[in-house]
C-alpha cells in the first residue's frame, strides 16, 4: 500500500470539489470559516494524536471535534469516500482518498458496523480501523446465515455436518476479534 498523503492545506481545486457537499450550518448558525474547519479536521485525523491534543488557530479543539461528529452523523464522510472511490472520480478528489479514509476510519466508534461494511464494499482497506481479517464482516455473516438457513431446509444427514461446522467457523471469523493490538491499528 502506498504511503498516505501527508497533511497540507486544501488547494482551491480541492476546496471547490468538497464545498458543495458540506453542511455549512451548525445547529442554528452558519460555520464562520468552513474551509479552515475542514482543514483542521483533516489535520487532526491524519495525525496520530488524539483529538484533545490537536490545535487549530481557527477554532477550539472541541468545536472541531463536534463538527467532525455532526458531519459523521450526517453521513458526510461516507458520501465523500464513495465519491472519491468511484472509477471516474476527478483526480483532485482521488488525491483526497487518504484523508477521507482517515475520517471514515475515525467514524467507526460513532457509527459502528456500517462503516466497516462500506469500506469493504469500496475495497478501501485504508478506511478500516484495523486489519480486515480481525474486524467484523457483516456481509460474510449475512451470506453464512443464508447458507445455514438453506441447509436447515434440507433433510439433515451425516454429510451436512461438515458444512454446518464450516458455517460455524465462518461465523466466528465474521464476528471479528474481541481485541486488536494497538500496534495493528492504523494511525
Amino acid at each position: 500500500m502506498p504511503h498516505p498523503r501527508p497533511w497540507s492545506l486544501l488547494t482551491d481545486a480541492e476546496w471547490s470539489l468538497l464545498a458543495p457537499h458540506l453542511p455549512l450550518t451548525g445547529p442554528g448558525r452558519p460555520i464562520a470559516n468552513p474551509r479552515a474547519r475542514l482543514d483542521a479536521i483533516f489535520q487532526a485525523v491524519t495525525s496520530t494524536l488524539p483529538w484533545r491534543h490537536t490545535r487549530s488557530a481557527h477554532a477550539p479543539t472541541d468545536t472541531i471535534h463536534r463538527t467532525f461528529r455532526r458531519w459523521a452523523h450526517a453521513g458526510l464522510w461516507s458520501r465523500l469516500l464513495k465519491l472519491a472511490a468511484r472509477r471516474r472520480a476527478p483526480g483532485t478528489l482521488r488525491r483526497l482518498v487518504d484523508w477521507l479514509a482517515a475520517c471514515h476510519r475515525r467514524t467507526y466508534r460513532i457509527l459502528g458496523l456500517p462503516v466497516l461494511a462500506l469500506a469493504r464494499r469500496l475495497n478501501l482497506p485504508q478506511a478500516l480501523p484495523g486489519p480486515s481479517w480481525m474486524l467484523p464482516d457483516p456481509d460474510l455473516s449475512e451470506m453464512v446465515h443464508r447458507a445455514v438457513k438453506w441447509l436447515l431446509t434440507q433433510p439433515l444427514t451425516r454429510a451436512s455436518i461438515p458444512y454446518l461446522r464450516t458455517c460455524r467457523a465462518l461465523l466466528r471469523t465474521a464476528g471479528g476479534r474481541a481485541r486488536i493490538h494497538p500496534s495493528l491499528i492504523p494511525a
